[in-house]
Formats: C-alpha cells, sequence, structure tokens
C-alpha cells in the first residue's frame, strides 16, 4: 500500500502491486508496471514500457520509441516520446504526442478506447497528420 519502485539502470525493472503504488524505469529498455488500484507507472528512457493493471492507474513513457499500457477500469496510457505508441482496454484513456525530429511536438491527441475507432487491446501512434494509426506489433 503506497508502496514505490524504481529501477534506474538499463534494462531495469521496476513493480509497485500494492495500492496507490508507483512505479519507475528510467533506464533504457526499462518496465514499470503498477499494478494496484490508483497506481502509476513510468518509464522514461529509450524502448521503456510502463503498464498499469489496476484500476484508475496510469501509465506514461516518455522516452523515445516508448510504450504505454492501460487494462485497468478508467486508467490511462500516455506516450509522449517520439515515435511513442499507447493502447487501452475498453473504458480507459490513450494519449498520444508526436513529435518532430528536434523533439518539438507538432500533434496530441487523447481519446477514450472505444470512442473515435480506438479499439480495445491495439497499439496505436500517431501519424503525420495527428491522427492515430495502428501499430504493427
Amino acid at each position: 500500500y503506497q508502496g514505490a519502485a524504481s529501477a534506474t539502470g538499463d534494462q531495469g525493472a521496476a513493480s509497485a502491486t500494492g495500492t496507490q503504488g508507483a512505479a519507475s524505469a528510467t533506464g533504457d529498455h526499462g518496465a514499470a508496471s503498477a499494478t494496484g488500484d490508483h497506481g502509476a507507472a513510468s518509464a522514461t528512457g529509450y524502448k521503456g514500457a510502463a503498464s498499469a493493471t489496476g484500476d484508475q492507474g496510469a501509465a506514461l513513457a516518455t522516452g523515445d520509441h516508448g510504450a504505454a499500457s492501460a487494462t485497468g477500469k478508467a486508467s490511462v496510457a500516455a506516450a509522449t516520446g517520439l515515435n511513442g505508441s499507447a493502447k487501452g482496454a475498453s473504458g480507459c484513456a490513450i494519449v498520444l504526442v508526436r513529435l518532430d525530429v528536434d523533439g518539438t511536438i507538432i500533434h496530441i491527441r487523447a481519446s477514450k478506447v472505444g470512442e473515435n475507432g480506438v479499439k480495445p487491446g491495439v497499439w496505436y501512434s500517431l501519424d503525420e497528420n495527428g491522427e492515430f494509426m495502428e501499430c504493427a506489433e
């Protein structure tokens, strides 16, 4: 309950399983997972992965090619790095940012999963026009 986990080295893993826990992976290829309700998972390194499986959780991937996933009820997955991707279960929300090569935001888009053509369990990124596009797995 209200625990915290942090992995700062490359390819590290951090997991918070209690209610209101926080997990952070800051190294490249790191993975952060928050499985308890109201948990938060953050992956900031290159190709990092963040997952929120508890209800009302948040998963944030800020590194280039990062991936965020939300499967708990009313959870949010956000990917804000270059070429990031996000997916969510029905009733969750995804937030995606498209950056140019200099790291300037050119598009941002959010949606509830199940609306605006966003399908549950499918990975999305933003295309050059700021529209959701399915990612190859």
